[in-house]
């Protein structure tokens, strides 16, 4: 192996962006990089895509179209077998910035009666003012009797291990019992004690994009602080609350989930949307998972799981609010465009770059005249490392006419 020029590795990485979304929809892909393509289970000095995928599959066994090219533009194509499991002490240790799969608990945890930790299913964020906060599920965060402002702690001290200084997470906000669902801050309400944050989730190749209602037969996948990443498919439901059973997905521990996975984000395999929050499982006389519809607590909640981008409540003589997510330290741009035809100046918008996470954000003084027209909605038009996206918004308040 040779050190390559970060002029060539640059290069290889925006062919692979290009490519990458066409190959991320072939089954079992993990992920997509570049780097040395492997030749009898050794790197050579060839640079190409790679491919990993959580299981390789004779190429006879496969359709035609679900065959991985060989080269892409004269570029080759190597498939590497790569199925990891994150380390324990990273789901055990306190992370900044806080991400999903992770290890949550409430402060008063191990007094009877009271939640138990869990896993943080994601960062997920607040409707209207676009706020991070965690989820995770209702009986791994609420203590018994429930008390808003509760501590939530992360990490979760493990037995015998005593509890680590700083891991104070924010505080319990709402939960849904009926939906065994709850969301704490990041950080005091003040804005003190607070974390970065990550839409991330240990151990999967992207974040969740986005939300969807459940539907029977859909193939998902898990990243729990017990068991790691593991899937399966859905068997049942009421509407609200539905199973899990195995399918071709390697199950390492033979199980889809262990005690401490309480509070995983189920999601599509194929677009990574949430669908589910996980929240019990057996092991005999079958092994079998249940989650309840993220759908259903999203609403509950008043929140959402993050797609891309977001607006948030624009007020007229108040503050409007654009979030998203691309990729880390890219380029970004936001234009506004009221309901008049008028394109915003507000200090504020404009260029601005994304944080380590990826994740950027906007706000800017809408003015007290800006005038709402019926029918007519106001056009966020945002630019993600030279994509654009149109998000739009109905202004809220009234305009001042004096």
């Amino acid at each position: 192996m040779h050190e390559i020029t970060p002029q060539e590795q640059d290069r290889l990485l925006k062919f692979m962006r290009r490519h990458r979304k066409r190959l991320m929809a072939f089954p079992n892909v993990r992920s997509v990089d570049i780097g040395f393509a492997f030749k009898r289970r050794r790197p050579s000095d060839r640079l190409a895509i790679r491919v990993h995928v959580t299981r390789k599959v004779p190429t006879r066994s496969l359709a035609e179209s679900e065959r991985l090219p060989d080269e892409i533009d004269g570029v080759p194509v190597d498939v590497i077998e790569s199925n990891p499991e994150p380390d324990a002490d990273f789901r055990h240790s306190r992370q900044d910035p806080v991400l999903g799969g992770i290890n949550i608990g409430n402060l008063k945890v191990g007094v009877p009666g009271t939640g138990d930790p869990g896993t943080l299913g994601s960062i997920v964020f607040e409707r209207g003012t676009l706020r991070p906060l965690a989820l995770t599920n209702w009986h791994v965060a609420v203590a018994n009797p429930p008390v808003a402002m509760d501590p939530i702690i992360q990490p979760d001290p493990v037995a015998p291990d005593p509890e680590p200084p700083n891991n104070f997470l924010g505080r319990l906000l709402r939960w849904d019992q009926g939906l065994d669902a709850a969301v704490c801050s990041i950080g005091e309400q003040d804005g003190t004690r607070g974390r970065n944050v990550s839409t991330d989730i240990v151990g999967l190749p992207q974040p969740a994009s986005g939300s969807k209602p459940h539907v029977v037969g859909l193939k998902v996948i898990k990243s729990g602080l017990r068991t790691g990443v593991t899937g399966g498919t859905i068997d049942g439901t009421d509407g609200v609350e539905f199973s899990v059973v195995p399918d071709d997905f390697p199950l390492p521990q033979g199980v889809l989930s262990q005690h401490g996975d309480s509070g995983a984000l189920w999601l599509d395999r194929e677009t990574f949307t949430a669908v589910g929050l996980h929240f019990a499982s057996i092991s005999t006389p079958e092994v079998r998972a249940w989650g309840k519809s993220v759908s259903r607590i999203c609403d509950s909640l008043n929140i959402f799981v993050l797609n891309t981008a977001a607006v948030g409540t624009a007020w007229i003589g108040g503050h409007g609010r654009v979030l998203a997510c691309t990729r880390p330290n890219a380029p970004c741009n936001l234009k506004i465009v009221y309901p008049s035809g008028r394109t915003s100046r507000a200090r504020g918008l404009g260029a601005a770059t994304a944080n380590a996470q990826g994740l950027v954000s906007w706000r800017w003084r809408i003015g007290s005249s800006t005038r709402r027209m019926p029918g007519v909605k106001m056009n966020a038009h945002v630019t993600l490392d030279g994509a654009e996206h149109l998000l739009f918004a109905e202004l809220e308040g009234a305009t001042d006419f004096s």
